[in-house]
């Protein structure tokens, strides 16, 4: 059974102080006998060792622990953004405690201000709402940042990604891909910041190639991750209003997913003929027969700007940009 220092120190009959140093190899330069050294070394190769973390932490008034608010696992780029920020923690040994709020607000505030008394060192949080974020940012509890969705308070810590940026791009394509097509647009969670941006972005695009999107064909309703039934029928109305559209493009991989579900259940494939697109990238998109275009985001830079954010507002460092921009990338299929 491991030992704590304290009593490897008893067994030893040395000092905790003197156990430290022969386990962190700096027994010769403190000048501890080879006696002392071998005699403490053999307890710690029969039984093993442990740190006692709770004095630890009193010690550095530090739990080395951060806390993460999501709304959702199924999303696949927050599950992404969570283990991109679970291996930047534990490169520098924290612990990341995640927690999903369903973009719920009441949910949301319980979960920070029980992460909040659970010590952690620092927060990131996707915020569901404007109130929630301006709330949680006048804290002065925990350093805070803010990730994927910055709802337009100054001053805040956020690390979010060039939505305008990465509509624009898709818009150029899918404009010099159209061939006569007629475009529709289906989106959800149409109060996000994101969202909005998405499609301001795509409009931008398309008006760089001479298509003018007209407002009558985007059609934003609902929630795209708690409410997948409604993503399906949303998709449903449109092909019985309008037909089955010949191009689409749709805010994220939840209302694309929808979309496609109820095309497979109403006529058994994907027709081939329809130029895709969406915001957000995963592999089963190389597995549709139709020509697919998506905007990746890059969970991995937005963890690591995130994580370097967070370590410099613990150690109470200034931030060079309180708010930072990741660009995306598009895939073309």
């Amino acid at each position: 059974m491991a030992k704590s220092i304290f009593e490897i120190a008893q067994l030893a009959e040395v000092s905790v102080t003197t156990v430290r140093l022969v386990i962190n190899g700096q027994d010769q330069k403190y000048r501890i006998s080879e006696k002392t050294r071998s005699k403490i070394q053999g307890i710690v190769d029969e039984h093993g060792y442990y740190i006692n973390q709770t004095a630890r932490n009193l010690k550095l008034r530090k739990t080395l622990t951060l806390g993460l608010v999501i709304p959702r696992l199924g999303n696949l780029f927050f599950s992404q953004l969570m283990e991109a920020l679970e291996v930047n923690c534990r490169n520098s040994d924290y612990q990341l405690i995640t927690a999903c709020s369903y973009d719920d607000p009441v949910l949301e505030q319980k979960l920070t201000e029980n992460l909040i008394q659970r010590e952690v060192d620092g927060l990131f949080v996707v915020s569901s709402d404007y109130d929630n974020q301006k709330k949680l940012a006048s804290n002065n509890h925990k350093p805070v940042v803010f990730l994927d969705r910055n709802f337009g308070i100054d001053g805040i810590s956020s690390v979010t990604t060039d939505n305008t940026q990465g509509g624009y791009l898709l818009g150029c394509a899918m404009g010099e891909r159209l061939q006569g097509r007629e475009l529709f647009v289906l989106a959800a969670d149409g109060w996000l910041p994101t969202i909005q941006n998405r499609i301001n972005g795509l409009k931008s695009g398309l008006a760089d190639t001479g298509y003018s999107l007209p407002e009558e064909n985007i059609l934003v309703k609902g929630l795209a991750i708690a409410d997948w039934e409604n993503c399906i029928k949303t998709m449903e109305e449109l092909c019985s209003d309008r037909g089955v559209p010949t191009a689409l493009v749709t805010s994220a991989l939840p209302v694309f997913e929808g979309c496609m579900e109820y095309l497979v259940s109403q006529y058994g494939s994907i027709p081939d003929d329809i130029l895709l697109g969406t915001y957000d990238e995963h592999a089963f998109l190389n597995f549709i027969p139709n020509q697919v275009l998506s905007v990746c985001q890059n969970a991995g830079d937005i963890a690591e700007t995130a994580f370097e954010m967070i370590l410099k507002k613990i150690n109470k460092e200034e931030c060079e940009e309180p708010a930072k921009i990741v660009k995306s990338n598009l895939i073309v299929r």
